[in-house]
C-alpha cells in the first residue's frame, strides 16, 4: 500500500528530479521521486549476466555480430534478458566479460536508465573459466542473486524459480529442462527428488534427458567455491558436481521454451517462437 508524503527540496533538485520523467517508465514527478528512493534505499536484488571467456567463441561469423547482441524481434537478445530480470524484480544488474563484448553490450544498453534498471560492468582480463568471471562480482552481492548468461533465450517464470530457491536449502538452484533427446551439446543432470545428485557437462553418454539450462540462482556463499588467485576454474566443471555430491544443488523443472544462442538458425528458432 502506497502512502502520501511530503517533501521540501531545493530547485536546482527538483529540476533534476523533473529529468527523470521520460513518458514512458516514468510518467511523473511522484514517479520520479520514488525510482530514486527505490535505487538508493530499497534494497534491490542482484542479477548477474555472465558474457566471459574468449570473446571469439561469442562471435556469430555469419551474422558479424556477438550472440547477446542477436535480433530477436524489436529487441537484441540482451535487451530481451535485462527487461525479463526487471519484470521478475532484478534491477540491481551487472554483467561481466571482455572488453570487447560488454563494450558493445553497453552502446546498446548504457547504463540501464531506459529499461529502468541500474547497470554495472566488470571487466574480464583473463579468461579462466566462469567461476572466475562470476568471481569478480564478489564485491558487489549481498545475499541470493539470479545468474544466467548472456546469450540464452527463455521464456520460463523467473519468480516462480525464485520462491523455489528460496524454499529449500541449497546452494545454487538451477532451472532444469525435460528434454527428448540428446541433441543439445549441454549438461545433463541426475535428480533425486528436487536435488541434483550428479551434474555432467558435455557427457559422452547422457545418463538422462535432464538438461541444466545454466539460469538459477545463487546464494553468496558460492564464492566460497571459488579459489583465489589464477587458478582455471568453472562452475560446470568444478563447482556444481561438488554441490552435488554435497547435497546443496538443487533443481527445478521449468515450463516454457529455453534457447542456447550459437548460430543463426537458433535465432531463426527464437523469432519462430515468438510469432507462434
Amino acid at each position: 500500500m502506497k502512502k502520501r508524503v511530503s517533501l521540501s527540496v531545493d530547485e536546482e533538485t527538483i529540476k533534476k528530479i523533473d529529468s527523470l520523467i521520460d513518458g514512458n517508465l516514468i510518467l511523473s514527478r511522484s514517479s520520479a521521486v520514488e525510482k530514486i528512493l527505490k535505487k538508493y534505499i530499497i534494497e534491490r536484488k542482484a542479477a548477474v549476466i555472465l558474457a566471459g571467456g574468449d570473446p571469439e567463441k561469442l562471435f556469430i561469423k555469419e551474422m558479424g555480430i556477438y550472440r547477446p547482441l542477436v535480433p530477436v524481434g524489436k529487441k537484441t537478445l540482451i535487451e530481451d534478458i535485462v527487461l525479463k530480470c526487471r519484470e521478475s524484480g532484478f534491477s540491481n544488474i551487472l554483467i561481466i566479460g571482455h572488453s570487447a563484448v560488454i563494450s558493445k553490450i553497453y552502446e546498446v544498453l548504457g547504463r540501464g536508465e531506459k529499461y529502468n534498471v541500474d547497470i554495472t560492468y566488470l571487466g574480464e582480463t583473463k579468461t579462466i573459466g566462469s567461476a572466475k568471471t562470476l568471481e569478480l562480482a564478489r564485491n558487489n552481492i549481498k545475499g541470493d542473486f539470479l545468474f544466467l548468461p548472456c546469450d540464452h533465450y527463455f521464456d520460463f517464470d523467473l519468480k516462480n524459480l525464485y520462491e523455489f530457491h528460496l524454499a529449500h536449502n541449497g546452494i545454487v538452484t538451477l532451472g532444469v529442462h525435460t528434454g527428448t533427446g540428446f541433441d543439445w551439446n549441454t549438461s545433463v543432470v541426475v535428480m533425486d527428488g528436487y536435488k541434483i545428485i550428479d551434474y555432467e557437462e558435455f557427457p559422452k553418454k547422457p545418463k538422462t534427458h535432464l538438461i541444466s539450462v545454466f539460469i538459477g540462482f545463487m546464494k553468496s556463499d558460492i564464492f566460497d567455491y571459488i579459489p583465489p588467485g589464477d587458478v582455471a576454474w568453472s562452475l560446470q566443471e568444478n563447482i556444481f558436481s561438488k554441490l552435488a555430491k554435497e547435497g546443496k544443488l538443487i533443481g527445478y523443472p521449468i515450463s516454457g521454451n529455453w534457447i542456447n544462442v550459437h548460430t543463426k538458425k537458433d535465432v531463426e528458432k527464437i523469432l519462430k517462437l515468438k510469432k507462434s
